[in-house]
């Protein structure tokens, strides 16, 4: 997946993209043309592979292609670009989780109730 938003290949700007309530309902030949491809990613990202494992990682990229199938087809029909940047910053978080990198938007929120114990003592338990 090329990257976006982050790399000289980002996500283009549309000057089309508006909110959704100013948007035209989707009809006709192209509204069916986008859902076919929008279906088409979805199928794509969650078909069965009996060649492959199921691992964590390979669920990772399933979510990441499913999410970027999702954005593209939000992006096509001029949903508003906070949404695409949004669902853009979770597909990447989890592709970075996928290479081994924790990225902040996936990092576990710690409890102020049970603070992580100092270096050098064990955890209750």
């Amino acid at each position: 997946m090329p990257r976006r938003l982050r790399s000289g290949t980002a996500r283009r700007r549309r000057g089309i993209a508006k909110h959704v309530q100013d948007a035209p309902l989707a009809v006709g030949p192209a509204a069916l043309a986008r859902e076919a491809e929008l279906f088409d990613g979805l199928r794509r990202a969650f078909q069965a592979t009996p060649e492959f494992p199921e691992t964590p990682e390979r669920t990772r990229e399933r979510y990441v292609l499913a999410i970027e199938s999702l954005v593209d087809y939000l992006e096509d029909i001029g949903a508003d670009k906070a949404w695409i940047a949004r669902l853009d910053e979770l597909g990447w978080a989890l592709e970075d989780l996928t290479k081994g990198e924790l990225p902040l938007l996936l990092e576990p929120t710690r409890s102020p109730i049970h603070p992580p114990p100092a270096p050098g003592t064990s955890s209750p338990g």
